[in-house]
């Protein structure tokens, strides 16, 4: 029994061995760096097993965004936070997937603050933007904000270059809001932004200056926005809504989005329809080369996001992101998989990768037999079957445990949304009541401000009337009686 077991690890080690030293068996699946989505690809791979034989990988060097790196092979998958267009796709012979929900922030640094305190509407925003509205205390922000002590003070703008992965879904939003914006937005010109703006070389910095620099305002994406000192806007929606940014706001703007004809290029978000939507959400697209889809690698890549989009729905709320609803989700991960499945089907093979892959095969069949042997002798033995018992019960533990931990962290997230929203409505309350107090203690001062000028007032009529009727009974006196009494005081 031993002996045979022994043979068939033998065997079973000569196999991946043949497969380690056939090319296109191992390597690295490489995308750029710079999206915070990079981390939730990670866990999809390693939450599918088979995806092992190629490791996934960002590369500090390369933007994710970086599309001519697909097309030198430097890359072999790009991260987009908004679609291209059907001509983009044609003229750069790329395909792209959506693979998670996010959504864009706009975000202040004014004191005593707290988020989602302060209410924008697309016009306001657009303007401030686009540097037509350049203080705190213009009227359009006062309006839209009664209960708050705007200051007198300059806006500054704090932004990163056009290369930042957030900034096409910012900029197309301002796009559909803001004309002077939408005019700066001209092919081959660099965007001017308002006088006093600061610019920042990377997220880090943008996050940095936004900390540091009060009464500024920026954009951040959902994944950094539990940040000191930053409180998020609330902006009104298509609908005329006011709304904040959550997996709720993001998930309704994508309620009605379809799979198009599978280029998605029209499966964008902004300044979605409804009532709950958040005018700032997007999908998050993996780009690929149409000259790459023979390619082991993308295969494995597409198997890797397909299993993700099916199985792994809770991986995105992990990361911050906002999982994409049931049936577009379905429609395209089985897109991913017929790429999958066509690359495995249409590789092509030169003579000695054709000889290895029969010798794979052979030593994969002789394999198989064995091992069944072996199957059939450990059926015989009690203790094996107990020990296979206790390995799939120990699988099955391990996984609850996973899926456990998974709610639990959820739960954890949710009861700290809920305490922040706790704490904002308790804020509120207290400034609520604060006003309410001011204004009792106005009218009270007032009142009594109109009671002491009424004594004033009276007490100088009285004291008017009193000299009149003086004046009055001198005019009338005896002028021999006026002598005489003129003579007695003297």
């Amino acid at each position: 029994m031993k002996l045979k077991s022994r043979t068939l690890i033998a065997s079973t080690i000569a196999i991946f061995a043949l497969m380690a030293s056939t090319p296109g068996w191992a390597g690295e699946i490489t995308g750029g760096y710079g999206n915070a989505a990079d981390k939730l690809l990670q866990d999809w791979a390693s939450f599918k097993a088979e995806s092992r034989n190629n490791t996934l990988k960002f590369t500090s060097s390369l933007s994710a965004g970086d599309l001519s790196q697909l097309q030198n092979g430097k890359l072999d998958f790009a991260i987009l936070n908004a679609p291209l267009s059907d001509a983009e796709l044609n003229r750069l012979n790329l395909q792209q997937y959506p693979f998670a929900l996010s959504g864009v922030a706009i975000v202040v640094n004014l004191p005593n603050t707290m988020a989602g305190a302060l209410r924008l509407d697309s016009s306001t925003l657009g303007k401030i933007f686009s540097g037509e509205i350049s203080s705190w205390d213009d009227p359009a922000i006062t309006a839209l904000n009664p209960k708050h002590d705007l200051p007198a003070k300059p806006i500054t703008i704090i932004h990163s270059d056009e290369t930042s992965a957030d900034y096409p879904v910012f900029n197309s939003y301002l796009n559909t809001i803001n004309a002077n914006w939408k005019a700066g937005d001209a092919a081959g010109r660099k965007r001017t932004w308002p006088n006093g703006s600061i610019n920042t070389d990377d997220l880090s910095g943008r996050i940095a200056a936004l900390k540091g620099t009060a009464y500024s305002i920026g954009y951040l994406p959902m994944q950094y926005m539990s940040q000191p000192s930053i409180s998020a806007v609330h902006l009104m929606n298509k609908d005329g809504k006011f709304t904040s940014l959550s997996d709720t706001s993001i998930l309704a703007a994508a309620s009605k989005a379809e799979g198009d004809d599978g280029r998605y290029a029209g499966l964008t978000l902004i300044n979605a329809s409804g009532n709950a939507s958040w005018p700032l959400s997007d999908f998050v697209f993996l780009v690929i080369s149409n000259n790459r889809l023979n390619d082991e690698k993308i295969s494995d890549l597409m198997s890797i996001l397909s299993n993700g989009l099916k199985f792994g729905s809770l991986k995105p709320t992990l990361h911050n992101f906002v999982a994409i609803p049931d049936a577009l989700s379905r429609s395209i991960a089985g897109r991913m998989e017929t790429i999958a499945s066509n690359s495995a089907a249409s590789k092509p093979q030169s003579r000695g990768t054709a000889d290895k892959a029969q010798e794979i095969a052979r030593a994969k069949a002789a394999a198989e037999a064995q091992a069944e042997r072996a199957r059939a002798e450990a059926q015989a033995s009690q203790e094996d079957r107990r020990n296979a018992e206790a390995r799939k019960a120990k699988l099955q533990a391990d996984e609850l445990a996973r899926e456990k931990a998974v709610r639990e962290a959820k739960a954890a997230k949710q009861a700290a949304d809920e305490a922040i929203r706790a704490a904002q409505a308790a804020k509120l309350e207290a400034e609520r009541l604060a006003e309410k107090n001011r204004q009792i203690a106005k009218a009270e001062k007032e009142k009594a401000d109109r009671e002491r000028a009424a004594r004033e007032q009276a007490e100088k009529e009285q004291a008017e009337k009193e000299k009149a009727i003086e004046m009055r009974n001198r005019k009338d006196e005896d002028p021999l009686e006026a002598y005489r009494r003129s003579v007695n005081q003297e």
